[in-house]
């Protein structure tokens, strides 16, 4: 070997050990990088030429990502569960706060306050101080059921926003991955893209939290991007699909997502799918928050109207005027009407209007509460609101008519009252009500009790057996109906219970619900974190490694420098024998 042979081998060992430290130094640069992958290079010895063969020095041979892919592909799998998780969690606690902040005056402690006002007037019907109070507890129990549903409706709208600010950042994602396999591409033909394709799975695996993906690596380093389903949001440099909001509404009335103008709602994943749970299924949907709150609602109002519809006021009554407006169909059957408020079908009509069935109301009138006579009306589910009015006012009992868009009844002379109604109209109807609404929406008292409370029903007519009709202004069996309510079960969600019992039940399954995702989170949290470890541990960077890397690199440096040294005290040796 000749000096000069000498001196290139030193050349390319100098070289490729400044590689190597370059590298090493690389990596301690970035030991706190998120998603960095470690980086090595690989030495390979020179083949030797020539009559000995001996041995040329070494070169690098490539520079790498220490990456297991099979590893790195079961972490994205999880990612997508993960968001999902992550996006129920944070809103489920936000939801879970407004029975937090209402706990202290909660819907059962209102509604056992008005049941408990009941049972005073039952011990003293005639007091008007008693009256009032009652009618006064049912505002505080109408304010709870409207500010419930209202924090209810305004949890859901931060939710609905932030799908759209979820959107943003996905289509962004798509944008930066779009760019970044451009930029790969190009690099990966005259060198390693080591660093851009880290910075390409960041991006991956930010997208996969927000949305299901599967990748396929392409050859040029690049990645094609899909749905897990298989739908394509990135097949090259110059595609990437856009999520919007779509056309057509999910059954809660919020728009679905939309993928190149298809909708998607039903086919997403990741943080999305959990925010449209929480929005769809949690709050809203068939068993939402919103649609039991609604329903146990219906329940209290319905019941509680239907007692004091049959109940009589202390000195009977001269006129009435139904607590709901009667909507702008009164001529349809009202077994057919639509009654519920969300429905592209309603025009108004009273919520309850489908509950009425077949039977009679009985009215007692005369001139004065001792001198009192029956009518019977029956009451035809099938007939519209115009014919049940007419058939009303046909009793000599009453004149029936509609005034304001209400069902107002009035004395034929003297004074009535209800002595039963085995069809439920008139709470229907809102005669006689303790509550007007729709839904849990407006819950509101009557207008007529809280003007006057004298006109709250706590007693009760009697009809003998021979048909005689008697009035104790100071009969009670109102008020112990009203307070009978509180025992009373009723059939909601397949389960019979007392109204306060489903109220604690439709919390209780919040808690529930609460308490299986924060399972399941903690469960595919340990599942990530035992994959990241296991990842770190081949991809993350050591300082106690890459030091001893930095050392040994060093050491093989200083060698090949002195052995330039050498060759060159031999050259000047050589030279000076001239």
């Amino acid at each position: 070997m000749s000096i000069s042979d000498l001196l290139n081998v030193s050349k390319l060992g100098i070289f490729a050990n400044q590689g190597a430290m370059q590298a090493v130094s690389h990596n301690i640069a970035n030991v706190n990088t998120p998603g960095y992958s470690r980086q090595t290079v690989s030495l390979q010895s020179e083949p030797g030429w020539g009559e000995w063969r001996i041995g040329s020095g070494v070169q690098v041979q490539e520079a790498k990502r220490q990456l297991d892919n099979l590893l790195d592909r079961r972490l994205a799998m999880g990612n997508g569960e993960m968001g999902r998780l992550q996006a129920r969690e944070r809103f489920l606690t936000i939801v879970e706060n407004v029975f937090n902040e209402m706990d202290g005056d909660g819907f059962s402690e209102r509604l056992d306050s008005l049941y408990s006002a009941a049972d005073l007037l039952t011990d003293n019907p005639t007091n008007p101080v008693g009256r009032a109070d009652l009618v006064s507890r049912a505002e505080g129990l109408a304010g709870f059921v409207n500010k419930m549903q209202e924090s209810l409706r305004d949890r859901a709208m931060p939710v609905d926003k932030e799908i759209d600010v979820v959107m943003a950042d996905i289509n962004g994602r798509l944008q930066n991955i779009r760019k970044l396999n451009g930029q790969i591409g190009r690099t990966e033909a005259t060198r390693p893209a080591l660093d851009l394709k880290d910075h390409l799975r960041n991006e991956i695996t930010a997208l996969g939290e927000m949305v299901d993906i599967q990748t396929l690596d392409m050859q040029d380093g690049s990645v094609q991007v899909m749905t897990a389903k298989g739908q394509e949001l990135l097949a090259d440099t110059v595609y990437a699909a856009t999520f919007t909001r779509s056309a057509q509404q999910t059954a809660s009335g919020y728009p679905g997502i939309s993928l190149n103008g298809r909708d998607f709602t039903s086919m997403i994943g990741g943080q999305i799918r959990g925010l449209m749970e929480v929005r769809d299924e949690v709050i809203h949907g068939p068993d939402g928050l919103l649609t039991r709150f609604k329903t146990i609602t219906d329940e209290l109002r319905w019941q509680l109207n239907r007692v004091n519809s049959q109940s009589v006021s202390q000195a009977l009554f001269t006129g009435q005027t139904g607590a709901f407006t009667l909507g702008g169909d009164l001529t349809t059957a009202t077994n057919v009407l639509e009654t519920d408020a969300t429905s592209d079908d309603y025009v108004g009509s009273p919520p309850d209007l489908g509950r009425v069935t077949a039977g009679s109301v009985t009215f007692a009138y005369g001139a004065d509460g001792d001198h009192l006579t029956t009518d019977t009306v029956a009451i035809d589910p099938g007939a519209s609101i115009e014919a049940i009015r007419a058939a009303l006012d046909a009793s000599p009992a009453i004149k029936a008519e509609i005034v304001g868009n209400r069902l107002k009844l009035s004395a034929q002379s003297g004074v009535y009252g209800v002595v039963s109604d085995t069809s439920g109209v008139l709470a229907a109807l809102g005669v006689g009500a303790l509550f007007s609404s729709v839904g849990a929406r407006s819950f509101e008292v009557s207008d007529e009790l809280v003007e006057d409370p004298d006109k709250l029903g706590v007693g009760r007519l009697e009809v003998d057996a021979d048909g005689t009709v008697t009035f104790n202004d100071a009969d009670n069996r109102g008020a112990i109906a009203l307070g009978e309510l509180r025992t009373s079960k009723y059939e909601l969600f397949d389960d019979n219970l007392t109204l306060t019992a489903h109220y604690a039940s439709m919390v209780g399954i919040l808690g529930s619900t609460i308490q299986r995702n924060d399972e399941a989170l903690k469960a595919q949290g340990s599942t990530q974190d035992f994959l990241k470890n296991l990842r770190d541990s081949y991809s993350g960077v050591s300082l106690e490694e890459e030091l001893t890397d930095l050392i040994r690199y060093q050491r093989a440096f200083q060698a090949s420098s002195k052995m330039v040294t050498a060759a060159d005290e031999l050259l000047k040796s050589i030279v000076s024998m001239v």
